[in-house]
């Protein structure tokens, strides 16, 4: 039951990610994302199995990545670091909206740690009892927090197709560049199995849990 309720960011949060990558490409003078259709907020246009499955199973993972061609840049310089650095900041944003509207909805910090809590034990205890209202937001609003955050710090590892592996390749030099592309597919598979014996978890859920808990503290 829990990954049932997982479901709705593990596919809008990907989506948004790739979405505003693509708007953002778009406003550079890059005509691919229209080209490609993906200047959409269809997640089904940015629906990426293996992603949603590690969102699932994980609590981050990634959608289907919007081509881009930085050759169309205006300025490439820095189109590639809007391209690249803005959508980490929205999901930031969004992630921190959502765990404010969690503290809202719950009134108070204290007692929104403690309602997301029992909304777990229900789920967990009595996975057939129906929702009512407030169980339905606590569990889609905190997820939807989770999710963003741990998607902006995942995109900080410098595999491809992560944001921080654009701005590497666009700030190294040409031989450098010619190495990370030659172990391009090594790095990835090498994450994979990082990601499957949880060890990315450790690194990237500790940070997530102390961004939320400074939204619930600045807020109050």
């Amino acid at each position: 039951m829990r990954f049932i309720y997982m479901i709705p960011a593990a596919i809008l949060v990907p989506a948004i990610h790739e979405w505003v990558k693509a708007l953002c490409s778009a406003a550079q003078g890059d005509p691919t994302p229209q080209r490609t259709g993906r200047l959409t907020l269809n997640p089904f246009k940015h629906f990426e199995p293996i992603g949603f499955l590690f969102i699932l199973l994980f609590g981050f993972g990634w959608g289907k990545p919007a081509e881009t061609a930085t050759l169309h840049y205006r300025n490439r310089q820095r189109g590639v670091i809007i391209t690249a650095v803005v959508p980490v900041l929205v999901n930031i944003i969004l992630g921190l909206a959502a765990a404010v509207a969690v503290m809202i909805l719950a009134g108070g910090v204290g007692q929104g740690i403690l309602a997301v809590q029992l909304a777990f034990v229900q789920l967990v205890r009595f996975p057939l009892l129906p929702p009512d209202f407030h169980f339905l937001a606590l569990i889609l609003l905190s997820h939807f927090a989770l999710v963003n955050i741990n998607i902006a710090i995942f995109n900080i590892i410098p595999v491809y197709p992560l944001a921080a592996n654009k701005l590497l390749l666009h700030f190294s030099r040409p031989d450098t560049i010619a190495r990370l592309n030659h172990y391009e597919k090594p790095m990835q598979m090498v994450l994979i199995l990082l990601l499957l014996f949880n060890l990315v978890e450790r690194f990237i859920v500790p940070i997530s849990m102390r961004l939320l808990v400074f939204a619930w503290g600045f807020f109050v």
